[in-house]
């Protein structure tokens, strides 16, 4: 068994949700875990795991755009009030005595492991974009070469890369494996009861769409945001995430609409749920995300949604969901065989 540093994004519960899996798979193997994340990543992970929390970077969004130089500065401050930090946090890790690291697009860890020498390997969606081959327009070119540059930055020189996606595009770089997306145990296990409602995903700043589905007053919406409460708004329930209700809300929607992140369309996949992509703009991960959902036939996407676009989507619910009926979307149990494969062949060679 191996003593193990697992580094989570902790932005967002997109990261965290996928490597929970993956520790709770590594915690029944027997291996001793040590989680280092921050902000809502280390808030859900805490619950199961030992967790460590360290500085973390943010992307910080406007009217569902990245907000680029605020991104910067915002970052740029944290590591600044942070860098006292560092000596604590090289101690706590080497005092783990690590034989081995696995990030999640988390920067601390990789380099840890670079630091010390260590086994590396990456299990993200993200590297999708570095190491296979992905087309875009023209138009999305300068957002790609500039979101490749970020991934790069955070992870690099892994001695393998795990990758998750609900679409296949050919590998380019060495040591590198595809897998469709890991799934919650939780979703895997529930029981759907499909009702009249589209489920909304705000989890970026685009209200404008608020509007937009009060034109469409026959049909029921629940939107999920960040406003702490719920209310009942005409034909919209607002409510605040994370919530309880949330799964039985995902489970028993008959669609979505959200941004284009990988985590939840590769549950709606698995749920068979029919999807409206918002991709986040300047993020060439979500723009591909969107068109790879156009593409297989199980929902469409803009990059501003009007309501006879939603009321276009919703008619063609049907046909979205006999497609989803052929995709098969669970990589679980593939990727957990090939992690147990890697770590075993690390471990032993470093005891040799």
């Amino acid at each position: 068994m191996a003593n193990i540093i697992y580094g989570v994004a902790g932005q967002g519960f997109g990261h965290a949700g996928r490597s929970a899996e993956v520790l709770t798979h590594l915690k029944n193997k027997g291996h001793k875990i040590l989680v280092l994340s921050y902000h809502q990543g280390a808030a859900l992970l805490k619950k199961d795991f030992p967790v460590f929390v360290i500085p973390g970077l943010r992307l910080i969004y406007q009217n569902n755009r990245l907000a680029y130089w605020q991104t910067l500065s915002t970052n740029a401050r944290t590591l600044i009030s942070r860098s006292t930090r560092w000596t604590k946090i090289l101690r706590r890790l080497r005092a783990f005595k690590p034989q081995l690291v696995i990030t999640d697009l988390e920067p601390i860890s990789n380099t840890f492991a670079h630091m010390e020498n260590l086994p590396l390997i990456s299990i993200d969606n993200q590297h999708q974009l570095t190491n296979t081959k992905i087309s875009l327009p023209k138009k999305y070119r300068r957002d790609f070469i500039t979101t490749k540059l970020i991934i790069r930055g955070m992870v690099w020189k892994a001695d393998y890369y795990l990758v998750t996606s609900f679409f296949k595009t050919p590998i380019v770089k060495t040591r590198t494996f595809l897998y469709a997306p890991i799934i919650r145990r939780q979703l895997l296990n529930l029981k759907q009861q499909e009702k009249n409602f589209t489920l909304v995903y705000q989890n970026s700043d685009f209200d404008y769409i608020i509007d937009e589905l009060k034109k469409i007053p026959r049909e029921q919406f629940i939107l999920y945001s960040a406003r702490p409460g719920t209310k009942q708004e005409d034909n919209i329930r607002f409510k605040h995430y994370p919530a309880k209700e949330w799964l039985n809300d995902l489970k028993n929607c008959r669609a979505i609409i959200a941004t284009a992140g990988s985590t939840l369309a590769g549950e709606a996949l698995a749920l068979k749920k029919p999807y409206f992509a918002l991709p986040i703009a300047h993020q060439s991960e979500q723009i591909l995300n969107a068109f790879s959902i156009k593409k297989m036939g199980i929902g469409d996407w803009a990059e501003t949604v009007t309501a006879d676009q939603i009321k276009k989507f919703i008619a063609r619910i049907p046909h979205y969901q006999k497609n989803l009926k052929k995709i098969s979307t669970n990589g679980n149990q593939a990727l957990f065989k090939k992690l147990d494969s890697l770590i075993s062949n690390t471990v032993q060679k470093q005891w040799k």
